[in-house]
């Protein structure tokens, strides 16, 4: 089931978590705020693997969507048509990047979701035959 709430916080937690890390860490940085933010919203979702999968991968996509849009807009009201091509172009290039944003959330959430669903260790203690 998705969780709106948590994938729209994943998307904040992207942009935030993604631009910190990529400015004190510059190769891998951006890379490690994405599994991070999906990581958050697994653990917020809870459920199975695949749940925080889904809401990890939602978030990603959502920022995806949501940049592709607001690049047509901009590019639109500055430029007219020439910046309407430029932007659709550069859109599609943003779109299948976040193929890879996406699937680094996805991880991201799956793995906050077991974390969040860990089995707890009893102990039991053995007295003998």
């Amino acid at each position: 089931m998705v969780n709106w709430g948590a994938v729209i916080i994943g998307f904040f937690l992207s942009i935030i978590l993604g631009g910190i890390f990529a400015i004190i860490i510059p190769i891998w940085g951006g890379l490690l705020g994405l599994l991070l933010a999906g990581m958050a919203v697994g653990y917020i979702v809870g459920g199975d693997a695949m749940n925080g999968a889904v809401n990890g991968a939602l978030a990603g996509v959502f920022g995806a969507i949501i940049l592709s849009f607001l690049l047509l807009i901009a590019g639109t009201l500055i430029l007219g048509i020439i910046g309407f091509a430029a932007a659709t172009i550069t859109s599609l290039f943003i779109l299948v990047g976040f193929i890879g944003v996406m699937i680094v959330m996805a991880v991201g959430g799956a793995i906050g979701s077991v974390v969040k669903n860990e089995p707890e260790v009893r102990v039991v203690e053995y007295r003998g035959p």
